[in-house]
Parts: structure tokens; C-alpha cells; sequence
């Protein structure tokens, strides 16, 4: 049989990718699938040489720390390309990881897909060269991007955003109240800090002090936080947020299991959610938001000088102007957070124009199907 190598080194890779696994399945049964991966990965198929676990880090003094490890996992790697000569190598995401992969795997002649590739319309341009020079197809999920790579020199392919398959659009926010056990008439905000332990510990504190300070003006606000899959909070620990508040309101915050944070998304009128992709998620539901984000002070220095964009969240960036407040760093503090929080809060249509715009971001992300054309795509080099 022949085989395929995967790999893959966030939570989002991991699901992403367990779906083309599923697809190139669906259609052929001559391949066996290895990688770095996840659970999902592993449980669509693919026979993992690394786990994931301790891979996702966010910030560029953490990924110094994690060079040691990453190097080992890479060597291996690499040492099952030239061993095992598989007939395509599909990376996904991971850009600061797999783009030496790419390199060694040309080298050896294997053809490259990158799927979700290197944001390099964001930062270090120069990267979109090595991209084109390396990687047989890229699998873009954003048009612009698309235009991006083939301007460097790459066979770039759009093929639409893989949430498109996964984010439940036709669900109402009763319907989901109801799942969660909320009271319907009563207002609800959704807390994110992100699906990395460094964001959860950096957003975390500033979301439940906000919590507290929105109950002083909405004593009926009903407080939701989802969980990202891997990240888990103690009971005592939930219970316990409002002690760290001087203020004689304490929000009870629910949490939700990582199962159904669509339904807290839909459920709730407002979202304080880290700069991610959960921000997209929010975007495509259609749940108004607030997007924060801190990061380490040598990581914000570095991003400041690095960095090409006006904008940090998903949904300003693909609309091209900030439909939704973003408080970065200095700006991500209790204070400014809450104040927009509450502006929002009692002003419904602020977020009906939020929602009127987000509405137009869907409609720049193609058609469902992601997973379906990135496995045509990587069949289609096995058969070179």
C-alpha cells in the first residue's frame, strides 16, 4: 500500500486534517496514513509518529523554549521520509515546524501539499518564496491568499474554508439556550480565552473580572465559558473567580464542554473571545464580539516590527476594516473591555449592525467542501 504522511501540530490541524483523512478513505482504500497528529487523526486513521500534546504553543519566546523538543520530533520525521518514502507529504498549519519539512521532503523528491499554509501576507513575506519553491500545491483557505501564492511563484489552489463543513449556521439561539439550560429572557455573554494554556492564563483573569463588573449593570447576565478541547478548569477554581473581585456582584460563570461551544457561541448576545479562530467560528454563527489578545512582552515587541497587517482578528482582517473591536496587549484590560461590553450590552443595535457585517464574511470563504477538494488535491499527486 502506499502511504501518506501528515502532519500536524495544533488542536485545529488536528481536526482539519482528520477530515481530508476521511475524505481520500472515502474514496480509496490503497493508502496508509502516518503523522503528527492528534486524536481526531488517530481516530480517522492515521498511525501517529508524535502526538500533539505538548506541540502547540503560541508567541515567539515560547516557541524558543520548545526548540528542543520540536527538533527531536522533526528529526524522526524526517528520518521516516527517507526511510519509508511515502507517495505525498501533507502539511497542514505549523508553518514554524513543517516549512523545514517541506524543504527536506523537495529534496527527496516527495511531492508537498500545504494546506493551510505559512501566513505569509501577514509576516515574513519572503516565506511565500520558499513556499513556491518547495511545496508541490498549496491548499489556500482564503481567496486572497490564493492570489498571494501564485504571485510568489506557487501552484496555489483556493479551496474554501474548512469551518464552512463544521460551524452549525441553522441552529437558533433558543434552540441552544435550551441545550445549555439557560433562562431564554435573560441576557447571555460568552467568555473564550483561547485554546492554549498561556492565553487561558493571560485572558482568563481579565474575562471574569469583566464578568463581575458587567453584573453591577446587568444583574441578570447569564455568564457562559466554553472550553477549548485539552484545557480544563477545576470546579473550585470557577467557583471561586468572583473572590478575586473587590466588587460586591459575582458573576456565576457556567462551563461549557468543548462539545458544544457552537451552541454557546449561537446562545449568547455578545462574545469576549481571544484573537483566534474561534473568532471566525463567532463570525460565521453570527454572535456579536469583542476580540482581546495578550501576548509575552518579547513576543508583542517582535510581533510590532514583524507584523504587516492593520488588523488582528479573522474577521477584520478578511473584511479589510475593524467590524469588530479588537483590544490588544495594554488595551486588553478590565476597564476598556468592560466599557465596551456594556456600550454593546444595552444597545441592541450596535450588535444588529455587528451581525449585519459579519454576515458578508461567509460569503468570502467559498463554498462547504474543504476537505473533499484538499483530498482530490493530494490524490491527485500520488498519481504522478
Amino acid at each position: 500500500m502506499q502511504k501518506i504522511l501528515i502532519v500536524a501540530g495544533e488542536p485545529s490541524g488536528d481536526l482539519h486534517a482528520s477530515e481530508v483523512v476521511k475524505q481520500i478513505r472515502h474514496k480509496s482504500s490503497a493508502f496508509e496514513f502516518y503523522g503528527m497528529g492528534g486524536g481526531l487523526m488517530e481516530a480517522a486513521g492515521v498511525k501517529l509518529i508524535y502526538h500533539i500534546e505538548d506541540s502547540a504553543v503560541m508567541g515567539i519566546s515560547e516557541v524558543l523554549t520548545a526548540i528542543p523538543r520540536f527538533t527531536q520530533k522533526r528529526a524522526k520525521l524526517k528520518w521516516f521520509l527517507q526511510e519509508q518514502r511515502p507517495s505525498v507529504i501533507m502539511l497542514v498549519d505549523f508553518s514554524g515546524f513543517n516549512l523545514n519539512l517541506a524543504k527536506f521532503a523537495h529534496r527527496l523528491g516527495c511531492p508537498v501539499i500545504y494546506y493551510i499554509p505559512p501566513k505569509a501576507w501577514a509576516w515574513r513575506p519572503s516565506r511565500a518564496r520558499t513556499v513556491a519553491q518547495t511545496v508541490s500545491a498549496v491548499a489556500a483557505i482564503f481567496p486572497f491568499e490564493a492570489d498571494f501564492y501564485r504571485q510568489a511563484g506557487a501552484q496555489a489552489h483556493f479551496v474554501g474554508h474548512p469551518l464552512l463543513d463544521i460551524v452549525p449556521t441553522t441552529e437558533t439561539v433558543a434552540g441552544a439556550r435550551a441545550q445549555l439550560g439557560l433562562d431564554p429572557e435573560r441576557p447571555v455573554v460568552g467568555l473564550m480565552p483561547g485554546s492554549r494554556r498561556r492565553e487561558v492564563n493571560a485572558l482568563l483573569p481579565v474575562m471574569r473580572e469583566v464578568a463581575n463588573r458587567l453584573c453591577r449593570r446587568f444583574p441578570d447576565c447569564q455568564f457562559l465559558l466554553p472550553l477549548a478541547p485539552g484545557i480544563t478548569i477545576s470546579t473550585k477554581s470557577t467557583r471561586s473567580m468572583h473572590q478575586l473581585s473587590d466588587s460586591p456582584f459575582s458573576a456565576t460563570i457556567t462551563t461549557v464542554d468543548s462539545t458544544q461551544v457552537h451552541a454557546a457561541i449561537r446562545a449568547s448576545d455578545l462574545m469576549i473571545i481571544a484573537s483566534g479562530t474561534a473568532t471566525l467560528e463567532a463570525a460565521l454563527i453570527g454572535t456579536p464580539m469583542i476580540i482581546i489578545y495578550k501576548l509575552s512582552t518579547l513576543s508583542w515587541w517582535l510581533s510590532q516590527r514583524l507584523v504587516q497587517l492593520t488588523h488582528s482578528g479573522l474577521p477584520n482582517i478578511i473584511a479589510g476594516e475593524e467590524i469588530v473591536p479588537e483590544l490588544l496587549q495594554g488595551q486588553a484590560n478590565v476597564e476598556r473591555v468592560t466599557a465596551i461590553a456594556e456600550e454593546l450590552l444595552a444597545n441592541p443595535e450596535q450588535r444588529i449592525a455587528q451581525q449585519q457585517r459579519l454576515a458578508t464574511i461567509r460569503q468570502q470563504l467559498g463554498a462547504p467542501g474543504a476537505a473533499t477538494r484538499v483530498a482530490d488535491l493530494v490524490l491527485s499527486y500520488t498519481q504522478h
